[in-house]
C-alpha cells in the first residue's frame, strides 16, 4: 500500500498535483480548521482512493507532530509512505521534516517551474501529470458556464475575420467611426438589433443580417462578409480573439485552448460574472490572454488582475494582445502587476508580426514562476 501524507492550505493545486503524480492508495490529510473545508472540491477529483482528515493547530510544531505521528502509527510497517510538504504552513513542514529525518521517510516538494524536489536525496526530477481546465478551476471552487474551441468555427468564420482585419487596417478611420456609431447607437439599449442599417457618415452605410454585414461608401460595396457568426465576429470584436486563437494555437506548448470564456456566479450560474478572452492550459499553468483590437482602459487591466488572481492563482500568468500600443500610463500599470503585454502596431508602424507571439509567449512561460 502507498500513503501519502499531505498538508493541506491555501491552495489545493499542489495537493492534487502529488496524489496525480504518485497514484498514492490512501491519502491522509493534514488540514487546519479554515482549510478543512476545502476538501470537498478536492475529493471529487480522488474517487479512487481512499483518505483520512486530521485537523490540526497550524502554528503549533508539537501537536503538528503528534497527529503526524499518530497517522503513521497505524500505517503498516511494510507500507510505503511519503510526504507532500508543497502546502501548509512553514511550522507543518518544519514539524514534517523532523519526522521524517528521524524515522528514515521520504517525502517530496512541488516546485513552481514544474519539477519535484525528494527529500531526503534533494534530486530534483520534471512532473509527469497534467492538469485540464475543468480541473484548474473546479478546484477553486470555480466552472465554466460556456466556452469555444477552434473547432466551434467554420470556413465561413476564419474568411471573415480575415477579412475584418484588412478593412480595419485599410479603412482604418471609417472602421473606428462604425464602432463609434454602433456603441452610441445601441449602448443604451444593450442589444443590437438582427437586422439594421446605420448612416455612419455622409458617403458610408452600415447594413447588417443575421449572417451578412455591408459597408456602403458613395453607394458603392466596399465591404461584405458572409458567416452565421457575423454578428458576434464583427460587432463584438470576436475577429481579433478569434485571430489571436489561431496563432497561438501553432504554440506546440499548449494543451487546451479555449475561446469566450465565461464563468458565472457560483449563487447565479445563469449569471457571466467573469469572461476570459482566450485560456491556454500548458498541462500544470494556465495563462490568461485578454484581446483588445481598440482601445485599452484603466478598468480593462483591472480585470485581467482579478481574473488571474480568482481563477489562476499564483503560478498563471496574463497576457494582454493588442492591436496597436496601449498607452505609457497601461504599459506602467501592466509591468506593476506582473501583466504581459503584446501588440503589433504603434500608431501606422508594424513593429511586432502577430506572428512573433508565440515566441512572445515562450518567454512569459519561462517567468511563470515567482
Amino acid at each position: 500500500m502507498k500513503h501519502q501524507i499531505t498538508f493541506v492550505g491555501g491552495q489545493l493545486l499542489p495537493v492534487y498535483v502529488g496524489i496525480k503524480e504518485f497514484s498514492p492508495d490512501t491519502v491522509h490529510f493534514i488540514v487546519s480548521k479554515e482549510s478543512k473545508d476545502k476538501l470537498s472540491l478536492l475529493k471529487a477529483f480522488v474517487t479512487s482512493i481512499s483518505f483520512t482528515e486530521n485537523i490540526c493547530d497550524p502554528f503549533d510544531f508539537l501537536s503538528i507532530k503528534q497527529i503526524c505521528e499518530e497517522v503513521l502509527s497505524k500505517i503498516e510497517v511494510n507500507d510505503e509512505v511519503q510526504f507532500n510538504l508543497t502546502g501548509g504552513t512553514k511550522i507543518m513542514v518544519l514539524a514534517a521534516q523532523s519526522i521524517m529525518q528521524q524515522k528514515k521517510i521520504n517525502g517530496f516538494y512541488i516546485n513552481q517551474d514544474d519539477t519535484i524536489l525528494f527529500l531526503q536525496s534533494y534530486k530534483i526530477k520534471e512532473l509527469n501529470c497534467e492538469i485540464s481546465i475543468k480541473e484548474f478551476l473546479e478546484l477553486s471552487g470555480h466552472k465554466l458556464s460556456s466556452s469555444k474551441a477552434l473547432s466551434d468555427f467554420d470556413k465561413d468564420d476564419f474568411i471573415a475575420v480575415k477579412e475584418i482585419d484588412s478593412f480595419s487596417s485599410i479603412n482604418s478611420k471609417l472602421y473606428l467611426q462604425i464602432n463609434s456609431k454602433i456603441r452610441s447607437t445601441y449602448i443604451a439599449l444593450r442589444k443590437i438589433p438582427k437586422n439594421g442599417q446605420l448612416e455612419i457618415n455622409k458617403s458610408s452605410t452600415l447594413i447588417w443580417s443575421t449572417n451578412e454585414i455591408i459597408v456602403l461608401s458613395s453607394g458603392k460595396e466596399i465591404f461584405k462578409i458572409l458567416s452565421n457568426n457575423v454578428r458576434n465576429l464583427f460587432f463584438h470584436a470576436a475577429w481579433w480573439e478569434l485571430i489571436v486563437a489561431q496563432e497561438i494555437s501553432q504554440w506546440p506548448k499548449v494543451k487546451e485552448l479555449l475561446i469566450q470564456c465565461e464563468l458565472p456566479f457560483k449563487s447565479d450560474n445563469k449569471t457571466t460574472k467573469n469572461e476570459i478572452d482566450i485560456l491556454i492550459n500548458l498541462g500544470r499553468k494556465l495563462i490568461f490572454i485578454e484581446c483588445k483590437s481598440g482601445m485599452v482602459k484603466q478598468e480593462d487591466i483591472n480585470k485581467i488582475k482579478i481574473v488571474k488572481d480568482t481563477y489562476g492563482g499564483v503560478i498563471s500568468k496574463s497576457l494582454l494582445v493588442c492591436r496597436f500600443a496601449p498607452s505609457q500610463n497601461i504599459l506602467e500599470k501592466c509591468k506593476e502587476l506582473s501583466i504581459g503585454v503584446f501588440y503589433c502596431y504603434d500608431g501606422s508602424n508594424l513593429i511586432n508580426p502577430l506572428c512573433e507571439l508565440v515566441s512572445s509567449l515562450d518567454k512569459l512561460d519561462k517567468r511563470l514562476t515567482i
